[in-house]
Parts: structure tokens; C-alpha cells; sequence
């Protein structure tokens, strides 16, 4: 029900990576480095960091409910102190990277894939 009523959930918002508009729960804070976008013989990808408290658990649900409600198709999940989610949709991939750092957890988002 999170997918539908995100507000429920603690929110969350869009953060447009290579031209993919992505999910990020609002606990999470944009990190200060610069994102990353390349363009290479027509394929592009963009990276993404984010910080913030949440849990990894957390993390996997809600990325879980909130991709697979926007159409993605889950294609990798590996776990083992933090994790990595792997979405595609229309020749795009979205990798998405938990870990903890210290008391922190950082999230790392990637997208890559054919142009249009």
C-alpha cells in the first residue's frame, strides 16, 4: 500500500538520474558530491549518493514496493552487510547500492542504458 500512499511511509520524492526519475525516501539527503552523467556511442549512465539513518531493511522494502509499482522488473538482489538492487525497464537499468558507514547509511544510485 506504501507504493500508493507514500506519505504513510515517511515520504519520499524523485531524483532524476540520466534522464530516469528514481525514488529516494526522504529520509535520505542528497550526498554533496557532484553527480555523475556520461554519454558514451549512445549509451548513457548517471550516478547518484545519498545519506541519511534508515536501515538497510527498510531501504530493500522500500525499494522493492516503489519500483515494481512504477513497472521496473527486478533483475539482482544480493545481500551481506549491505546490499544491491538491480531494476530494468525499456532498455534502462537501475542499480541501487546499500552500505553503512560508521552510524550512516549511504545509497548509491545508478542508471544506464541506450538513448533514446
Amino acid at each position: 500500500m506504501c507504493a500508493f500512499l507514500t506519505s504513510a511511509c515517511g515520504g519520499a520524492y524523485e531524483e532524476t538520474i540520466s534522464g530516469v526519475k528514481v525514488p529516494v525516501p526522504k529520509a535520505m539527503a542528497k550526498s554533496m558530491e557532484k553527480p555523475v552523467e556520461m554519454s558514451i556511442l549512445g549509451f548513457g549512465a548517471g550516478q547518484a549518493s545519498f545519506h541519511g539513518k534508515m536501515e538497510t531493511d527498510k531501504l530493500i522494502e522500500f525499494y522493492k514496493k516503489e519500483m515494481t509499482a512504477r513497472g521496473w522488473q527486478p533483475n539482482l538482489k544480493v545481500q551481506s552487510g549491505g546490499a544491491m538492487l538491480a531494476y530494468s525497464k525499456e532498455g534502462k537499468t537501475v542499480l541501487i547500492a546499500i552500505d553503512k558507514q560508521d552510524k550512516e547509511t549511504r545509497l548509491t544510485l545508478t542508471v544506464g542504458g541506450v538513448q533514446g
